[in-house]
């Protein structure tokens, strides 16, 4: 049977250059069959598809009607056949249907002006309707044709035969990158659905596209505007001819992505009520996407598809996902499509669940998705919400977090903490969380934290109510540190090390954290240090000389790191900021988000040198009165690296003067290793223990967790 496709010649009449027919009807614009190009050049070649096999299904005219005016409304078009009665071959033409609301169709040709009298021995044969998923095949009577228009009187009904099981889209700019044993090939993506892509390539530069071959794995990167949005190994399911141009039919060969390493204590799943909404534009087509959140965590999220429609391939970057609850916005994130897995539902027909992990948000949407998810595990749980000044200081007082000795000393300032506080609490700056655990308006239990070093978070104001509930001490604990399980993945979260100062004679953190450290048994993963906790009296060490006091240098630091791993051997200088090299240290950046929020930091690391040897590191912290109730945020932390050659003396005139350069006479200071000022005459207050985790380590924090509350609850 010979076929003849006269739209597509009267184009190379007009000047058009020959091309395959998939290629001209993307180039006539034809976004209703788009979508399906090889569908319409399969019904070029097979006309007897118009006779209606077993597995059609009627199309009544109303619904075509629809069709056609969304056809229409899309500037989409249709294809009308017509058959030589004598010799069986069919010829076909495209065209623009006008908006119809009856039975009379009138269309437009395109291109228009065609001739007449190649039809004179040609009778019409059948209009095709496509959606690019499926066609419907209409026989339809003309009514009157001219070399611009036609019109026809539908019939009662046509028939829809599917085409494919699953969409395809048509892509926006995504550009292609295709990797294949030391070759690279340029291209663009063309449609793709949720199991394979098409991707046109050409010949470039750095190789021909002859060097393609179809029997091995290409790896495949898919970009949009400079941004990566899919990146993997792909099988090679078909290639097409050509010297220039070649079409690849690629399949991934992973069904699913692995983001992170597995880990044993992991977020939990929720059901909300109201589901919320996953609103995104799709990366590759352009298209806006709003799917139902069947399940949601701190991690991500489960969606679901129709089969037929699915658009979500695993390793798909979404850049920009929001959700929302209730038509009300949470959050705003990065995320990455993990898995796709499809299920037969009761109704028997298949549908596709897909798992998306969040890779990044701000800050603040952090705390708003996991005040959400802490809420609707527990409501008497509350992260960054709003508080009653009143009942949090008249809390601080009765549960004794603020005792009579530490009151006396912060009395005079008082006016002070509380505007701080103010601005903690009531605005929740990015710098800061509070976790509060209330009932019926009053609080029972508070913790918070506040980033202070560049990835490190400092715990502290922890506090229990004496009376009411036991437990609450241990839920807001249980909250800090979910939140952070979280979250530490987010590189804005700047979640690496958590830091907490304690007393050894306080028996909740030594049992806590100290029983970290004991159970990692890796000071890697977590360590205890112990500091000296003083404030320097005046004058005294003043008369020590022949010290002299620089900014630090990398190898100030690397000498202190040296020293630090024979003493300890623990995370301390790493969370500290106190490795590496100081012009990488992002302080300006910490300063100018605290600025931004309202806060005051400052940060000046200093090497003591003396007799042309290194001595120690001194590192001052200057911060607003009362961010840490014990100005463990307000202080200098001094490092002893010669504890045989430095005196006493000496290194208390050495912070002094660091001090008054700063006008910051009244902070304490913390020296390490406390042993250094044993014997001596200067009026060392307390120590504290100070207790670092790598958030890397998680796993086994949240084991120690476990086994001591389990102990507490045995006991």
């Amino acid at each position: 049977m010979r076929t003849h496709n006269f739209s597509l010649a009267d184009h190379q009449d007009s000047g058009g250059a020959s091309a395959p027919p998939e290629s001209s009807v993307q180039a006539a614009g034809v976004s209703a069959v788009a979508e399906a190009p090889e569908a319409v050049a399969e019904q070029a070649v097979a006309p007897e598809a118009a006779v209606r096999p077993p597995e059609e299904k009627r199309v009544r005219r109303r619904d075509l009607l629809n069709l056609l005016n969304y056809i229409n409304f899309r500037e989409g078009t249709i294809f009308v056949s017509f058959r030589n009665p004598e010799r069986g071959d069919v010829v076909s033409y495209q065209a623009t249907p006008q908006p119809c609301a009856d039975e009379r169709l009138t269309c437009r040709w395109l291109p228009p002006g065609i001739r007449l009298d190649r039809l004179a021995a040609y009778e019409c044969d059948s209009i095709l309707l496509s959606d690019g998923r499926s066609h419907v095949t209409v026989k339809p009577k003309v009514l009157g044709i001219d070399s611009e228009t036609a019109t026809f009187e539908l019939p009662e009904a046509g028939y829809e035969k599917a085409i494919r099981s699953i969409d395809r889209f048509s892509c926006d700019g995504v550009e292609a990158r295709l990797v294949q044993q030391g070759m690279c090939f340029e291209g663009i993506v063309a449609d793709f659905n949720a199991a394979s892509c098409r991707v046109e390539v050409k010949g470039a530069s750095s190789g021909s596209i002859r060097w393609l071959n179809p029997t091995a794995p290409v790896m495949a990167l898919f970009s949009k505007g400079g941004t990566l949005l899919y990146s993997g190994e792909c099988a090679v399911r078909r290639m097409s001819p050509g010297r220039s141009v070649r079409e690849l039919v690629l399949v991934p060969n992973a069904g699913n992505v692995r983001r992170y390493p597995p880990r044993e204590f992991r977020s939990a799943r929720l059901s909300l009520t109201p589901t919320p909404v996953a609103r995104f534009r799709h990366p590759f087509t352009g298209r806006k996407v709003d799917l139902q959140v069947k399940d949601i965590s701190a991690s991500g999220i489960r969606v679901e598809e129709f089969f037929e429609h699915s658009m979500l391939l695993p390793g798909l970057v979404i850049p920009e996902m929001s959700i929302e609850i209730g038509n009300s916005y949470v959050l705003a994130c990065r995320a990455q499509v993990l898995y796709r897995n499809t299920e037969r539902n009761e109704d028997g027909k298949t549908s596709v669940r897909c798992g998306i992990v969040f890779l990044d948000m701000d800050s603040q949407d952090q705390a708003r998705l996991s005040a959400v998810l802490h809420q609707s595990i527990d409501d008497r749980l509350r992260i960054c919400g709003s508080v009653d000044m009143e009942e949090l200081w008249r809390f601080f007082f009765e549960s004794g977090f603020i005792y009579p000795a530490k009151y006396i000393s912060l009395q005079s300032r008082k006016e002070e903490f509380k505007r701080t506080y103010d601005r903690l609490y009531l605005k929740s700056p990015s710098i800061a969380r509070h976790f509060l655990f209330q009932d019926k308006g009053q609080l029972f239990g508070h913790m918070s934290m506040i980033r202070f070093y560049s990835n490190t978070w400092i715990i502290h104001h922890h506090a229990a109510s004496r009376s009411g509930y036991a437990g609450a001490g241990v839920e807001v604990l249980d909250q800090v540190s979910r939140y952070v399980n979280e979250f530490y993945h987010h590189a804005s979260a700047h979640i690496d090390y958590l830091l907490c100062y304690y007393r050894e004679e306080n028996r909740f953190p030594a049992r806590v954290f100290g029983g970290v450290a004991r159970d990692v048994a890796n000071p890697k993963g977590s360590s205890i240090d112990t500091l000296a906790y003083l404030y320097l009296p005046q004058g005294q060490g003043d008369d020590e000389d022949g010290f002299q006091l620089f900014p630090a240098r990398a190898e100030d630091l690397d000498a202190a790191k040296r020293f630090y791993e024979g003493a300890s051997g623990g995370l301390m200088l790493d969370a500290l900021d106190l490795v590496g090299d100081p012009e990488a240290w992002d302080d300006r950046e910490l300063n100018a988000e605290f600025s931004r929020q309202g806060f005051k930091r400052e940060r000046h690391v200093f090497c003591l040198r003396q007799g042309g040897g290194l001595k120690a590191i001194i590192s001052l912290t200057l911060s607003d009165t009362g961010l840490n109730l014990s100005n463990l945020t307000n202080c200098a932390h001094a490092i002893v690296i010669d504890g045989q050659g430095l005196k006493q003396g000496t290194l208390t005139s050495a912070v002094r003067a660091i001090l008054r350069r700063y006008d910051a006479e009244d902070v304490p200071a913390l020296v390490f290793p406390s042993t250094f000022l044993e014997g001596s005459n200067l009026p060392r207050e307390k120590e504290y223990t100070l207790w670092v985790l790598n958030m890397e380590n998680a796993d086994g924090y949240f084991s120690s967790l476990n086994k001591t509350f389990r102990r507490r609850s045995d006991g």
